[in-house]
């Protein structure tokens, strides 16, 4: 008997509170989107159903206002290519989100549902706290506020800095974390009802997931390049013991540093380190973090499950834009033009 190979296609699967509404949402279903967000950003999805016979207005939303209100509506999301592979389907776990807010418009009237991955309900987002910290490190700090807040913690961050001292002043617990992160040069994602900390470099280091080329396989791009508040030459990081007066200090050069130019734009850091080593791999990060803008690019390209955020790919055929890139973003979206994946891709530095 032969093989014959199945009509492709793109579905969705869809799950409330547990309970699978797939077939349910079928016959409204317009719209689906998954951002899988950048640094210091939450994964959210956004659901758009048509509702020309007022069936949600009339009464399936307001249960689910009350409900989200109430105890927060869990949506479980995923997004199935089938009949690409023989044996297999393709599936993008897009994860678990808590129902942010919900929407109608008309007079052709549609349904918007939208959901965070870092739930709106949580203390964690809506509780500015003040309290102090005293003798934690970075991932300390991190780990006690995802189990304070039922959430989970990924570390993936080489760099751990330990504070004698800090205070969270009015701030909610991710504002607090994002701001020591920014300070110790490590990125912060919160996807799944997880906040992990990740080092950029180690991602860039990745061989690349696919290869764009010039002339086809994307339906759009655009390039950007940009210096002004961008692009650094150097990074200087520095320390002064008050007790000692001993200063610690290490510096980091851009990978087309001109030691003869005197016009060099320099960033000034200071942040306690335990030794001029520790000090240039901060100057480093620190360095990759401000520059990392220098050069974008944005695709959109034929939905592919497998492109996600912290991939790398190579771009080809566009001269002094070629290179290897990260993925900061990629959103998956599926409607009645089919299935496209935008990506946001930064070029990766040779710091």
């Amino acid at each position: 008997m032969s093989y014959e190979t199945p009509a492709r296609r793109t579905d969705f699967s869809i799950a409330v509170d547990g309970v699978n509404v797939t077939k349910k949402l079928r016959p409204f279903f317009l719209n689906m989107q998954y951002t899988d967000a950048a640094e210091s950003e939450a994964d959210d999805l956004k659901i758009t159903l048509q509702d020309r016979d007022g069936i949600w207005v009339g009464g399936w939303l307001g249960d689910m206002i009350q409900a989200a209100g109430i105890r927060g509506v869990k949506i479980k999301a995923a997004l199935v290519q089938r009949g690409w592979e023989k044996d297999y389907d393709r599936w993008l776990d897009c994860g678990v989100f808590e129902l942010d807010s919900v929407e109608a418009s008309g007079p052709s009237t549609a349904v918007v549902l939208q959901a965070s991955a870092l739930p709106y309900s949580g203390a964690v987002r809506q509780t500015k706290k003040t309290r102090s910290w005293e003798h934690y490190s970075l991932t300390g700090i991190a780990q006690e506020i995802a189990a304070n807040n039922g959430m989970k913690c990924g570390l993936y961050a080489a760099a751990n800095p330990v504070y004698d001292r800090l205070e969270q002043r009015r701030q909610t617990d991710t504002e607090f974390l994002s701001r020591l992160c920014q300070g110790a040069a490590v990125s912060l994602k919160i996807t799944n009802n997880t906040l992990v900390l990740f080092d950029q470099r180690s991602f860039e280091k990745q061989p690349p997931v696919r290869t764009i080329r010039k002339g086809g396989g994307y339906v759009s791009y655009r390039f950007m390049a940009s210096t002004a508040g961008t692009q650094y030459d150097s990074c200087r990081v520095s320390y002064t013991d008050p007790a000692t007066g001993k200063v610690v200090e290490g510096t980091a050069k851009s990978e087309d540093y001109d030691e003869s130019s005197k016009n060099h734009k320099q960033l000034e850091i200071t942040a306690k380190t335990a030794s001029p080593g520790e000090a240039k791999a901060l100057a480093e990060n620190h360095l990759r973090m401000h520059n990392k803008f220098a050069r974008i690019a944005t695709f959109t390209l034929p939905g592919d499950p497998l492109l996600l955020a912290g991939q790398t790919v190579q771009v080809e055929g566009w001269a002094a834009f070629d290179g290897k890139y990260l993925m900061s973003r990629a959103v998956h979206t599926l409607g009645p033009g089919g299935y496209t994946t935008d990506v946001e891709l930064q070029k990766v530095l040779g710091v």
